[in-house]
């Protein structure tokens, strides 16, 4: 063999390794930005889920807030709603009892009025009554006196008769 084949297949030789060391090389390239590609893509999706998860989360607290204070205010209605119940009820208790005491006190002075009354045509008639008794009592004892002196004068026109007769 001669030197020039030998050198020409060594450089061949070289040649190829060097070529065996960029392909290499640009697979090591290509896996590295197939990985950095795979990566930034299962980051995004680690973030995407990530947020909408907080998203979720944040709705959620949200919809609890809104929740309460719906209940919160149903509650406050309702208690206002009893309250004023509550008070018209009162309201409706004492006019009611206001109105049977005022009842209770017009018959009271209705009852006091009658018997007033009552007691004032009693009076007058037990004075109407003595007036009669009174006017009763005096005319028998004028009709006494009067009887008393016609016996009086009979008696007195039978002695002077009886004197008459004597004489």
């Amino acid at each position: 063999r001669s030197k020039t084949l030998i050198r020409r297949r060594s450089k061949m030789q070289i040649k190829r390794k060097r070529m065996m060391i960029r392909r290499r090389k640009m697979q090591i390239r290509r896996k590295r930005m197939m990985r950095d590609t795979d990566k930034k893509k299962q980051d995004a999706d680690k973030k995407k889920k990530q947020d909408a998860d907080k998203k979720k989360k944040d709705d959620d607290k949200k919809k609890k807030d809104a929740d309460k204070k719906k209940k919160d205010t149903d509650k406050k209605k309702q208690d206002a709603d009893k309250k004023k119940k509550q008070d018209a009820d009162k309201k409706k208790k004492d006019d009611d009892k206001k109105k049977k005491d005022d009842k209770k006190k017009q018959d009271a002075d209705k009852k006091k009025k009658q018997d007033a009354d009552k007691k004032k045509k009693d009076d007058d008639k037990k004075k109407k009554d003595a007036d009669k008794k009174k006017k009763d009592d005096e005319k028998k004892k004028k009709d006494a006196d009067k009887k008393k002196k016609d016996t009086d004068k009979k008696k007195q026109d039978a002695d002077k008769k009886k004197k008459q007769d004597a004489d």
